[in-house]
């Protein structure tokens, strides 16, 4: 290794040109990497592979197709919406909101919308609500299960304002057309005028809100940083041609890595996945190191300066000494950061690549540009004979030095004080980490003071909070009478809000044995689909004890041919398991509960628990947060064995003694153990992002 880093000092420094030119071609070649970046996946293409919810979510998408997979938008109407001019404004914009081009053909089949509009004109049995009388609504509210449902979508604000909601469920199709059609219906709520103040919550509109504050906010936060930067290392190097040369490193780097993402990516070579909330950070990453490596780099240079060497000299013997350090380095972490590639999550593997990426190219940018730079700047000032001595960097504040010697000598002396010091400071913090807590919430990625926050708080205060349609598949035999019971029971249950689970929003929506008493039970309601020749079948069927196998395959086929929609909650198989998918509206603003669900459902259904899988955007979140916490301490281990081998190789064939290793590994894992106490005692949760 010391003839190669040999070679590429006298390389660099001998031909300061020719490694400038490479550098601008490289920079070139990897900046037109950056147009195929692609987007960033959604929240279900970061699941771990093969996990029950990936396996889930799967079946749902091949089985039932757009119809599994849901988009809730919810109307907030800020005002007394329980009035004619109120419910009157609600059912224009809901009309104008269906009949919108790219809205209309995305709404579900059957009951897309649920307003309290809705309802008191189905309670009302009126065509429209323009003529509609206080004394009316009033009465109405007061019919048969019309005012307990509209107890669940209006409610007051913290400061008492009346709220009311509706709902819009729109078919997932996996593109940008639900995110459209999201976007437009929170334009036209915004653009809504009345007694009503209108606004909507939705995964597109708090994904802009999200995205627009991160990149607003992140703007003039790299630049605070870059400023920042720049100022420290004026500080240390007292030279502006030091500090261009950083920054330029810092700048061409990040082109590098930028590119490089492009082109490993699915739009280039298809060796990664597209850029994600981590791999975004790791331009961070860079900023810290790239500076890192400047200084050291500089420094290096310096000290052969001051020890008498010619600049050509200099730059090479300090580029040759500074290399194996920060090669050594640079090398321990990436091999540590590959190791990410065994996560059963796929952008934390991603994370890995890019990562390694990254601290590699900040260190060739480095060790190239800043000798190369200050051999063209020096040697023609050398050969002016306009050469100022150099400042070593350790001088750049005054008493430093003083204080590092005096710290040194005393560690040395006595280092047993210090050694307990950490120890007991990092056994008090371990202590701390113990009551880490890993959790997820959309809330921590939005912006104080926002829009969408303001409104998730005023849903939280006035109906429990935002909801979003959880699904769950269900593998089961339809025609069995113990399948068709505990659905039922599930239906019961979920009727009632003190038995449902405490995530569930409401009733369940969609549910085979739902749509089947709709067709044989006679309510009388508005809309009832009662078939008296299908009620007279499944009467039939159900005659005895255990259901008819035969009786109930026709009755299904019947069914099949009356209504389709019994292939979005069925699919029959004859020669095997059934499998059916049930769906209901979940709030998203209570983790803990959320996380529970699964387990809830499993209490209330009286089968197989295997035999049921629940999904939702905030199951997904979970069970991305989980996979990563769950391998986090082998990823951790793993990441020290590999750091203490590289490491070990590289003392025993330098200076024969492997066990150095042990002391450049063992801080870190001291640090690693203080950095977990400390989010504990600061209340940071561990999530994908701070893991």
């Amino acid at each position: 290794m010391n003839r190669a880093l040999d070679g590429l000092s006298r390389l660099v420094t001998t031909r300061p040109w020719v490694t400038i030119a490479v550098l601008i071609l490289v920079t070139v070649l990897l900046a037109a990497g950056s147009g195929l970046r692609a987007p960033p996946p959604d929240t279900e293409g970061t699941l771990p592979q093969g996990g029950a919810v990936a396996q889930a979510l799967a079946e749902i998408d091949e089985l039932f197709g757009d119809t599994g997979d849901v988009r809730v938008i919810t109307l907030l109407f800020r005002g007394d919406a329980l009035t004619p001019g109120g419910l009157a404004q609600m059912a224009s914009l809901l009309d104008e909101v269906v009949a919108t081009p790219g809205v209309g053909e995305l709404l579900v089949p059957g009951n897309p919308v649920v307003s309290p509009a809705q309802l008191v004109q189905a309670a009302l049995q009126v065509d429209g609500l323009e003529s509609v009388t206080q004394e009316q609504i009033d009465a109405a509210r007061a019919a048969p299960g019309i005012g307990e449902l509209l107890a669940v979508m209006t409610g007051a604000d913290s400061d008492g304002t009346p709220i009311a909601t509706a709902g819009i469920r729109l078919r997932d199709t996996g593109d940008e057309r639900v995110a459209e059609a999201e976007r437009r219906v929170h334009e036209l709520a915004l653009d809504d005028e009345g007694p009503l103040l209108v606004s909507s919550v939705s995964f597109a509109v708090i994904e802009d809100e999200y995205r627009e504050a991160t990149e607003t906010a992140m703007l003039p936060l790299i630049a605070l940083a870059l400023l920042l930067i720049a100022g420290l290392l004026l500080l240390f190097m007292r030279a502006l041609s030091d500090l261009l040369l950083t920054l330029a490193g810092l700048l061409v780097a990040l082109i590098w890595i930028g590119g490089a993402e492009g082109w490993l990516g699915p739009n280039g070579l298809g060796l990664t996945g597209p850029p994600n909330p981590l791999t975004s950070m790791v331009p961070i990453i860079m900023i810290g190191l790239t500076v890192d490596y400047a200084i050291q780099t500089v420094s290096h240079y310096r000290e052969q300066r001051v020890a008498g060497e010619p600049v050509a000299g200099a730059a090479r013997i300090g580029l040759r000494s500074v290399s194996v350090p920060l090669v050594l380095a640079a090398v321990t972490t990436i091999v540590s950061l590959l190791v990410n590639l065994f996560s059963p999550v796929e952008i934390v593997g991603d994370f890995g690549v890019i990562a390694g990426l990254g601290v590699g190219m900040s260190l060739i940018v480095m060790l190239t540009l800043i000798p190369a730079g200050r051999t063209i700047i020096d040697r023609r000032r050398e050969a002016r004979g306009t050469l100022q001595p150099p400042r070593p960097i350790s001088a750049a504040l005054p008493g430093v030095e003083r204080l590092a010697e005096l710290l040194g000598r005393n560690l040395t002396r006595t280092p047993a004080p210090y050694i307990g010091v950490v120890v007991a400071v990092t056994i008090g913090l371990g202590f701390a980490a113990t009551n880490l807590h890993s959790e997820y919430s959309i809330r921590d990625l939005l912006p104080r003071g926002g829009s969408v926050l303001t409104d998730l708080d005023t849903l939280d205060a006035a109906v429990g909070g935002s909801t979003e349609v959880a699904s769950v598949l269900l593998k089961a035999e339809a025609t069995e009478t113990r399948t068709l019971l505990n659905l039922k029971d599930l239906r019961v249950a979920f009727e009632d809000p003190a038995s449902r689970p405490d995530a569930a929003a409401g009733p369940l929506q969609t549910s085979y044995e739902l749509l089947v008493q709709d067709w044989v039970h006679d309510s009388g309601a508005p809309g009832d689909r009662y078939d008296p020749e299908l009620a007279a079948l499944f009467r039939e069927a159900s005659a005895e004890v255990e259901l008819d196998p035969v009786l109930m395959e026709e009755f299904l086929e019947r069914l099949w041919e009356r209504d389709h929609a019994l292939a979005r909650s069925l699919v029959n198989n004859p020669g095997g398991i059934d499998t059916m998918l049930l769906q209901f509206p979940a709030f998203t603003g209570d983790p803990d509960a959320s996380r529970r669900l699964q387990e809830d459902l499993e209490a209330l259904w009286r089968g197989d628990d295997s035999a049921l899988t629940a999904t939702s955007e905030t199951i997904i979140s979970f069970a991305v947060t989980d996979a990563v916490r769950d391998r986090q301490t082998d990823s951790v281990s793993t990441t020290i064995a590999v750091a203490l081998v590289v490491l070990a190789i590289f003392f025993w064939g330098t200076v024969r003694q492997p066990g150095l290793a042990l002391i450049a590994v063992v801080p870190t894992a001291l640090v690693l153990v203080s950095v977990l106490g400390t989010m504990a005692l600061l209340d940071i949760p561990y999530t994908i992002v701070t893991s």
